[in-house]
């Protein structure tokens, strides 16, 4: 014959849950808020990332919109619309992009932040090698009427410029806010101003005619997928080296050590 369980055996569950979710969202551990934004962006950029490559691969609906709209959009374009899109396309580019992962590199390395370091090379090397992959497996030929160089003539999904440019200021955009340094209105202004370029620099491909909305579509989720995973595996590599240091420091202020050091300073 079983025991009847008690209220606080059968709620017991609920109350772990409850603590496991409050962990999960809490903003004072690189394994709370932080770890849970990070993977459920990549989860979505991964999901989203994958429907969109099979919709591109099929070579149907999506492929049919994506020429209708290059079209209707080359059919509208004026100069002064050209002019500023290479603008902002210029300031957007991978070359650009690698400029800034030089120079906040070496930032980086100059402040001594190890772990932000290998995020930052996983995201931009990563980033990089990720691209190629995808326009080898997708072998996306530009629109018709693309009017890029002989430098710019690969091949189409994702844009680079895009992907690059998002790793790039999302990058950024996270060396400056993780761990807090601004009010909140700061915060959000400093990452509404990185989201909207990026996104000005994807719409600028497109009015080029550079590129498809799907490649624009794919180069933002691609670099979101990356930055997240790096950003993510970064903050789990940041909390055990802040509980390292917590248990180094509680080992040395324990009594057992201040008697140690008293002991070889008397010998």
């Amino acid at each position: 014959m079983t025991a009847t369980k008690t209220a606080p055996e059968k709620w017991h569950w609920l109350h772990r849950g409850n603590r496991f979710l409050a962990k999960r969202l809490s903003t004072d551990s690189y394994i709370g808020l932080h770890l849970t934004v990070s993977f459920v962006v990549a989860a979505a950029a991964i999901f989203v990332g994958s429907e969109l490559l099979d919709a591109v691969l099929d070579n149907r609906t999506l492929v049919h919109y994506d020429i209708l709209v290059a079209r209707w959009i080359h059919g509208h374009i004026n100069p002064t619309g050209t002019a500023v899109s290479r603008l902002i396309s210029e300031i957007g580019s991978p070359t650009s992009m690698g400029i800034v992962a030089v120079i906040g590199g070496a930032i980086i390395v100059w402040r001594r932040r190890v772990t932000l370091l290998i995020a930052w090379i996983a995201a931009f090397a990563g980033g990089g090698l990720l691209e190629k992959l995808l326009k080898g497996l997708v072998h996306r030929t530009r629109p018709e009427f693309t009017p890029t160089g002989p430098e710019e003539q690969s091949l189409s999904f994702p844009s680079g410029h895009t992907m690059m440019c998002m790793i790039g200021i999302s990058m950024v955009v996270y060396s400056l806010l993780v761990p807090a340094r601004f009010g909140r209105p700061w915060r959000g202004i400093i990452a509404g101003l990185g989201l909207a370029f990026v996104l000005a620099v994807g719409i600028s491909r497109v009015y080029l005619g550079a590129h498809y909305p799907s490649d624009v579509l794919g180069g933002l989720l691609a670099g979101a997928g990356v930055v997240s995973i790096c950003v993510g595996v970064r903050g789990i590599a940041k909390h055990q080296q802040i509980l390292r240091h917590e248990r180094r420091k509680r080992r040395q202020s324990s009594p057992h050590a201040h008697a140690s050091r008293a002991h070889s300073k008397a010998s």
